[in-house]
């Protein structure tokens, strides 16, 4: 799920404008996003709540942020990913010579077919899919990276020695690592793999140490996959000058190391990634908000709604919970339906304009690192006090790198924040 279209268009943003330049940055985000997100689940295995109603400790403002956050991240990160789905499949079996009709009427069938999955299937049959197609991405990935003679001198030197390039073509270098912190630490994304391992069954602290052996996996395979984006974009874009503003000028950074081969490959494995995603990101995005009604919404709370007596049978409806927490089960609450209805299905419009899917991808990455500081705030709070964390309170290293992350994201709120204003809303 965490590997998607905002993982491709930023790591190849970078290459394409920067070279190897910016490969610190992917390193250095996934230090955080490891940090971020397994101190997050730690704190939900150790005291066997959620992580929401941690953030409810600290103040009851803060999960209502969380919630305002979510409708426009989730609102334009549906219509890139909508775009997205519909462009690989057109590079795949285009349906007419007209690239945009081709591609909306694909966007517009898996749109209803990841409705269809979200609304009546569950967190085991997203788990299972896409794996297939996300391996063939990868595959595609190393092959390109090969064959774009990589300079290893250069790929070591863009690792480990940190510099800001000059603004080259349409993004900005600190606008580009901004994106990375956005789509590799996560913020509000990585409050879903909490909800999601809860969905496995990992509920109390003796899956500690399984969940951070999963976690650590996941984060250098996310490396792995970033990182040869980068090298691949750095090898064959970057010298070219192409100027990534579409899924077609992702392609042919496939399409000029692999020809047809790479193409196809690079077109399944993007749209693998843009429909996992989809699916993925919206079932624990609707896991989260359905938490803070259950727990925090007046009318809609777990102890309010077993004595509801309303006479609206519509307002009955979204009001019901199973009576016991043994019944329960999330995909089925009539919160969590109508979250997915919205989510899913309102941003469809996005397939009749002409706005560029990578530019939403670039803004929707960005937009939540202002949120950092309220999150991780929060985040430091809840696991540093010993009275709910015990003997598993934050050592120094956790402390530190949580507050290295918060003061970054509060450089760049102040130094993008006002452009990042401008861009969205003129």
């Amino acid at each position: 799920t965490v590997l998607g279209p905002g993982d491709v268009v930023s790591n190849t943003a970078a290459g394409a404008h920067y070279g190897y330049r910016l490969l610190w940055a992917l390193a250095l985000t996934l230090v955080f996003r490891y940090v971020w997100v397994s101190t997050s689940a730690k704190y939900v295995l150790v005291t066997g709540e959620s992580l929401l109603k941690g953030y409810g400790r600290v103040a009851p403002w803060v999960p209502l942020i969380v919630i305002l956050s979510f409708f426009p991240i989730r609102h334009f990160a549906n219509q890139y990913l909508m775009l997205m789905m519909g462009s690989s499949s057109h590079m795949l079996f285009p349906i007419h010579t007209d690239a945009e009709w081709s591609a909306g009427i694909w966007s517009c069938l898996f749109t209803l077919v990841g409705f269809a999955m979200m609304f009546w299937g569950g967190y085991p049959t997203i788990e299972r899919f896409c794996k297939v197609l996300i391996g063939i991405m990868g595959s595609s990935l190393l092959v390109a990276a090969m064959l774009s003679n990589p300079d290893p001198t250069a790929i070591l030197k863009g690792t480990f020695m940190p510099s800001v390039p000059e603004g080259q073509g349409l993004y900005d270098a600190l606008f580009i690592v901004m994106a990375l912190i956005g789509t590799e630490a996560g913020t509000t994304a990585n409050m879903t793999y909490v909800y999601f391992m809860s969905e496995r069954g990992w509920n109390n602290v003796s899956y500690l140490k399984r969940q951070r052996f999963d976690l650590a996996i996941g984060v250098l395979c996310l490396f792995v996959m970033g990182a040869l984006l980068q090298i691949a974009a750095a090898g064959v874009v970057h010298p070219l000058g192409i100027e990534i503003q579409s899924p077609e000028d992702l392609g042919r950074l496939f399409s000029e190391t692999q020809g047809k081969i790479g193409l196809v490959a690079f077109a399944l494995g993007l749209w693998g990634s843009a429909f996992s995603s989809f699916i993925g990101f919206n079932t624990g995005y609707a896991l989260i908000l359905t938490d803070v009604c259950r727990n925090f919404v007046p009318g809609l709370k777990k102890d309010e709604t077993k004595t509801s007596t309303n006479s609206n049978r519509f307002i009955t409806w979204i009001q019901h919970i199973p009576a016991t927490d043994k019944e329960y089960v999330a995909q089925k609450d009539p919160v969590f339906r109508i979250i997915i209805s919205l989510w899913a299905l309102l941003p469809i419009y996005i397939i009749f304009t002409d706005i560029s899917a990578v530019w939403l991808v670039l803004i929707v990455a960005a937009f939540p690192v202002l949120l950092i500081p309220i999150l991780g705030l929060s985040l430091l709070h809840i696991t540093n006090d010993r009275k709910l964390m015990g003997k598993y309170k934050n050592g120094w290293l956790t402390n530190s790198i949580l507050i290295l992350l918060i003061l970054i994201s509060f450089y760049f709120a102040y130094d993008q924040g006002d452009d990042l204003w401008r861009e969205v809303f003129g």
